[in-house]
């Protein structure tokens, strides 16, 4: 018996009884479909095959509102699916798979609350609540050089674009602490397999492969690298080096390190961080006083 049966419900209007249903949260250029290609190569053996429910409408019926649904058969075989109904993209999986319904730059529901996310789903309909994250400026860093190779944005758009992000990229730190979240940093997930080992045993799987697998195609692959697909390759821990010259992301940093709250939220998670923003504003004589870090002498 799956734990859908189990729980009961929303996916017996797909005809399928998950072994184990994530719901995933993450901003976008964080890892997220690294990740969640990395869990379905460590499905249990129980899994029929896999789906995956790709950047899903927040609020709406994720059975239906996906920008894309692959399906993956035993050992996460890729099922080819152009042209494919969902229905039966959903048959080729098997009736007991694991499943994957993400969310990009929408974070989760905030402790104890319903979710909210997906439409017609409770909260017991997903065995975890999946929060995936990486370092503000290892990301801050990917997501403006994504934007920055769109001919259709320009500056302004483009920072107009990243100061909206970062309200969601706090709260996702906010609530990645709370146990009913299991929280993924894609920096430490790239860099060491004792914490991938930790995670897959927090989601209850065992640990089979801890590769990092292919550069997924999802999201137009590495802000800097593009037909790299090996992540060894990729250095995706060092985007911030790559950027450090880039007068836009300077200007990006230099504003955040005013955001004292913004900071506040960043030192408990990515200290050295929070530390180079604080020296930011340090250096340009701004006055800073965190209630968690000692004023220099």
């Amino acid at each position: 018996m799956g734990a859908a049966q189990q729980i009961g419900t929303g996916w017996q209007r797909a005809g399928i009884d998950p072994v184990c249903a994530l719901q995933v949260f993450g901003m976008r250029r964080s890892g997220n479909h690294a990740i969640i290609d990395w869990i379905m190569r460590n499905a249990p053996d129980a899994a029929s095959g896999g789906l995956f429910h790709n950047d899903c409408r927040n609020g709406d019926d994720p059975l239906e509102a996906f920008a894309s649904l692959e399906a993956f058969g035993k050992q996460a075989t890729l099922i080819p699916s152009e042209g494919c109904p969902a229905d039966r993209r959903r048959a080729e999986a098997g009736a007991q798979p694991l499943v994957f319904v993400s969310y990009e730059d929408r974070p989760p529901a905030a402790g104890g609350k319903r979710q909210k996310a997906s439409l017609d789903f409770g909260n017991t309909d997903f065995t975890h609540s999946v929060k995936i994250y990486r370092s503000f400026l290892n990301w801050s860093a990917s997501l403006l050089a994504k934007l920055k190779r769109n001919p259709g944005y320009g500056l302004l758009e483009r920072l107009r674009i990243m100061m909206m992000a970062m309200p969601s990229y706090a709260k996702m730190l906010i609530r990645v602490a709370k146990p009913e979240h299991v929280g993924v940093c894609y920096d430490a997930w790239v860099t060491s397999e004792a914490y991938q080992a930790d995670v897959l045993t927090t989601l209850g799987l065992e640990a089979r492969d801890n590769g990092l697998g292919q550069v997924q195609r999802f999201g137009g692959g590495s802000s800097f690298q593009k037909k790299v697909r090996d992540p060894a390759q990729l250095e995706s821990t060092a985007r911030d080096a790559a950027m450090a010259e880039d007068t836009e992301y300077q200007l990006l940093l230099w504003t955040a390190a005013h955001d004292v709250a913004f900071v506040e939220t960043l030192i408990a998670h990515f200290r050295d961080d929070a530390e180079r923003l604080v020296t930011l504003a340090e250096n340009a004589r701004l006055d800073i006083t965190l209630s968690s870090r000692k004023a220099p002498k």
